[in-house]
């Protein structure tokens, strides 16, 4: 929003929202061109829902609070968390130079202000990182990956030509909790077997490449 005037949107088929034992989840938001005012295709922003919808005029009238979705009240606040990324590699990411390649750095998405990012690999479109990255999060249920945010990965080509140093977006990978397999790491932290995930520069677009990742998650005692 900025101010009154919505500046994103999401969009989905009615039929999506029909389970009357609705998980929450989280959608990615779509840049308003009429609006104009986020030039970045990265920057729109995600939301979290939990949404039901029943016409009563088919199935007559429901009691939401006989679904467990709906029937437990919220926590009354949110558990820290660890998250650890272990980044090895992409692959067939886009060539945002005149050579061919591309120098290409990861961003990471975290509750901290401060920048969580890899290393610049050069002149790759390949790049292989090796790293490891500690990313923190709020959750009502560690035990839930449903109430985990997605984990996001931003892929920059590092520019630094003189006139002309704005680092070019290649794309996002946007990974569900659920869709990793997160495992609760005791006093030895394992990651999950590595698993390859798409990288698209939109919504709705094609692979533009993938990331090779796993995770272990914790509390930030450990």
């Amino acid at each position: 929003m900025d101010g009154d005037q919505p500046i994103s949107y999401y969009k989905e088929d009615i039929k999506s929202f029909t389970d009357p034992d609705a998980k929450m989840k989280w959608v990615s938001l779509r840049a308003d061109p009429c609006v104009g005012k986020i030039k970045d295709v990265n920057k729109a922003g995600m939301l979290s829902l939990k949404l039901s919808i029943h016409d009563e005029t088919v199935g007559g009238q429901i009691d939401f609070r006989r679904y467990d979705s709906w029937r437990a009240p919220a926590p009354p606040r949110a558990s820290p968390i660890k998250i650890r990324a272990y980044i090895y590699q992409c692959r067939n990411l886009p060539a945002a130079d005149s050579d061919g390649t591309s120098d290409p750095y990861i961003k990471l998405w975290h509750m901290d202000e401060e920048k969580l990012q890899t290393k610049v690999v050069n002149d790759s479109t390949n790049p292989l990182f090796f790293e490891v990255l500690d990313l923190k999060y709020e959750v009502r249920d560690k035990n839930d990956l449903s109430t985990y945010p997605p984990l996001i990965f931003d892929v920059y080509d590092q520019d630094t030509e003189l006139f002309d140093s704005t680092d070019d977006f290649l794309g996002r990978a946007v990974i569900n909790a659920d869709d990793c397999s997160l495992i609760m790491a005791g006093e030895q932290e394992m990651p999950d077997k590595p698993r390859w995930h798409p990288i698209r520069f939109a919504i709705g677009e094609p692979e533009c490449g993938e990331i090779l990742v796993s995770f272990s998650v914790s509390s930030l005692d450990h």
